[in-house]
């Protein structure tokens, strides 16, 4: 009798586990990512019409990289989505980390499937100098990631 109950629990969570793991619920997406601001209203987003211009775009190319593109460059690196955590490592041309941002709060957003919101809590440029991604974002910023597929 032990021996069932534990196998039974051991299988349940398995199965929860499995359920709650979101390491590949990116892979393939594409995402326009903007500053999100007050002036957005509830109608807006949840309308078929809600289309955000963004000059920075997010593609998940497998479950763990990911390309991010900004000014008509692309930058490579590394990703990984955690307890509502997305955390992103860039690298520059000779494969040296270059950016790490941090994204708290990621979560899809309950008025419409395609957007996802997030705070950046972590924004730290590596390289000397300036990185173009990480130029125009600012720790604590609130933005929407918006499905471009």
């Amino acid at each position: 009798m032990k021996k069932m109950f534990f196998t039974l629990l051991v299988l349940s969570l398995s199965i929860l586990g499995a359920c709650s793991d979101t390491s590949n619920e990116l892979e393939g997406e594409v995402f326009r990512v903007f500053s999100w601001t007050p002036d957005i209203s509830p109608g807006d987003i949840s309308s078929d019409n809600f289309n955000p211009s963004s000059g920075l775009g997010f593609d998940f190319k497998s479950s763990d990289k990911v390309e991010v593109r900004s000014g008509g460059e692309t930058f490579a690196g590394n990703y990984s989505l955690e307890n509502n955590t997305l955390s992103v490592d860039l690298k520059d041309e000779n494969n040296e980390e270059s950016l790490a941002l941090e994204f708290s709060d990621f979560t899809q957003h309950e008025q419409n499937e395609k957007l996802y919101t997030g705070t950046i809590s972590k924004l730290d440029i590596k390289t000397d100098g300036h990185h173009r991604v990480g130029s125009n974002l600012s720790l604590d910023g609130y933005l929407g990631f918006y499905k471009n597929n």
